[in-house]
């Protein structure tokens, strides 16, 4: 799916590559008749990507960074003299979790008749 969005200019994460993404309800149905699994929500992602993360090393703060939580591990006085938003390193985390989920796809894949593999 991202293959066939690098080539055009917008959003990524749209129905028509124009418009910011905002109708999560629907969505999130389709996502749910795609996979054949209900029951989760979408908040559930951002709990697996944080906890994945951890697994892997990822400092507290870095992940609450990359969840945008204002008052995370860094709060109180430290909160209101540390300015600084670790941009390298949340990419490097977020890098790291990436390699992780394809890696975890790959190994998922490989399993699969030829027809249903991951496409490299």
């Amino acid at each position: 799916m991202l293959k066939d969005t690098e080539a055009r200019e917008g959003f990524v994460f749209a129905f028509n590559g124009m418009r910011r993404f905002n109708v999560y309800s629907r969505a999130k149905r389709q996502l749910d008749e795609i996979c054949g699994i209900s029951g989760w929500r979408l908040h559930d992602l951002r709990r697996t990507c944080v906890s994945g993360m951890a697994r892997l090393g990822v400092a507290p703060h870095l992940a609450d960074k990359i969840l945008n939580h204002q008052g995370g591990t860094i709060s109180g006085v430290a909160a209101v003299y540390q300015r600084h938003e670790f941009l390298s390193e949340r990419k490097e985390a977020l890098d790291r979790w990436g390699a992780h989920v394809v890696h975890v796809l790959d190994q998922t894949s490989a399993g699969l008749p030829a027809g249903l593999q991951r496409a490299a």
